[in-house]
C-alpha cells in the first residue's frame, strides 16, 4: 500500500514548491529560445531579401516615413541603399568596442550630406582603435550599403550612457545628434547607413552584415526541456520511494 500523507507535511510542501519553481524556469527558459530561434530565422530572412535588392536612393527607401518611427522603419532594416552628397566629417565619432575577424577595435562613423540636403550618420568601418582611419573623400562621391537602425540600450542601467569624448557605446542616432554642433545640421535621418566597401588602402574595412545561420538556440531549447523531463522523472521517484512502494525496495511503511 502506498502512504502518501507525507506529500502533506510542510517540509515536503516547500519541496514541491522548489521543484515545481525549476520546472517552471527549465519550461520558461525553453520556450524563450524557441523564440529567440524564430527571431533569427526571422532577421536571416530579411537580411537575404533586402540586402540582396538592387541598391535604392535612400531619399526614395525613407519617402512617405514619417520620421523617428521605429515601426516603419523595421521594414526598411538591411534594406541595400545607396547616397550620392558628401562628408562633411570623415570620423565624427567612434563606436567603441567591437570586434571584426579576431581583432578589437572600433566603428568609424562619418557625417553625410545627400545631394538632397539630408544628413545621415554613415558607418564607414572598422578600424583599430590605436590607428588613425583613412580620410574620407573631399569630392562628391556615390555611397552604397544598408540601412541600420538607430541603435538604443532599454532598461536602468546604460540608457541613457552617450559616452565620452570622441567614443560612443552604440551607434544611437538622437544620442549622436545632440554632440553636433549648434551651427550643424539640426536633424539627422532616423537610420544610419552602413557602407558595404569595398575594402581599399583608402577606407576603413567595411562592417559585414551578420551570419546567417540559426546558432544554438534549439539545442540549448532541447537542454532545458530534458533538464524539466528529468527533474519530473527523478522527483517523481523520489515521492514513490517516500511513498513506500518501489520495485525491489521495501517499504519503509511496511517493512521494519
Amino acid at each position: 500500500m502506498l502512504d502518501w500523507s507525507f506529500a502533506r507535511r510542510p517540509k515536503w510542501i516547500a519541496s514541491h514548491l522548489f521543484v515545481g519553481s525549476l520546472l517552471v524556469v527549465f519550461l520558461w527558459a525553453g520556450f524563450w529560445q524557441l523564440s529567440r530561434l524564430d527571431q533569427r530565422r526571422a532577421l536571416n530572412q530579411a537580411v537575404v531579401e533586402r540586402s540582396t535588392l538592387a541598391p535604392v536612393d535612400v531619399g526614395d527607401a525613407l519617402a512617405g516615413l514619417h520620421l523617428g518611427r521605429v515601426e516603419a522603419l523595421r521594414e526598411l532594416d538591411y534594406l541595400a541603399v545607396r547616397a550620392e552628397g558628401r562628408y562633411l566629417d570623415g570620423e565624427l565619432v567612434r563606436v567603441a568596442n567591437r570586434s571584426q575577424n579576431g581583432f578589437g577595435g572600433d566603428w568609424v562613423i562619418g557625417l553625410f550630406e545627400t545631394v538632397q540636403g539630408d544628413h545621415l550618420l554613415v558607418n564607414r568601418g572598422f578600424a583599430d582603435r590605436e590607428e588613425d582611419a583613412a580620410a574620407a573623400p573631399d569630392d562628391q562621391v556615390v555611397i552604397e550599403g544598408w540601412v541600420r537602425l538607430s541603435q538604443t540600450k532599454d532598461g536602468f542601467f546604460g540608457a541613457t550612457d552617450t559616452g565620452q569624448g570622441e567614443r560612443v557605446p552604440r551607434l544611437d542616432v538622437a544620442a549622436v545628434g545632440e554632440r553636433l554642433p549648434p551651427t550643424g545640421p539640426s536633424e539627422l535621418l532616423p537610420m544610419w547607413l552602413q557602407a558595404s566597401g569595398p575594402a581599399t588602402d583608402d577606407a576603413p574595412d567595411p562592417v559585414p552584415l551578420p551570419p546567417i545561420g540559426e546558432g544554438s538556440h534549439f539545442s540549448y531549447a532541447l537542454q532545458w526541456f530534458t533538464f524539466a523531463v528529468m527533474g519530473l522523472v527523478v522527483y517523481g521517484l523520489v515521492l514513490r520511494r517516500s511513498a513506500g512502494v518501489l520495485p525491489g525496495v521495501d517499504s519503509p511503511v511496511e517493512g521494519s
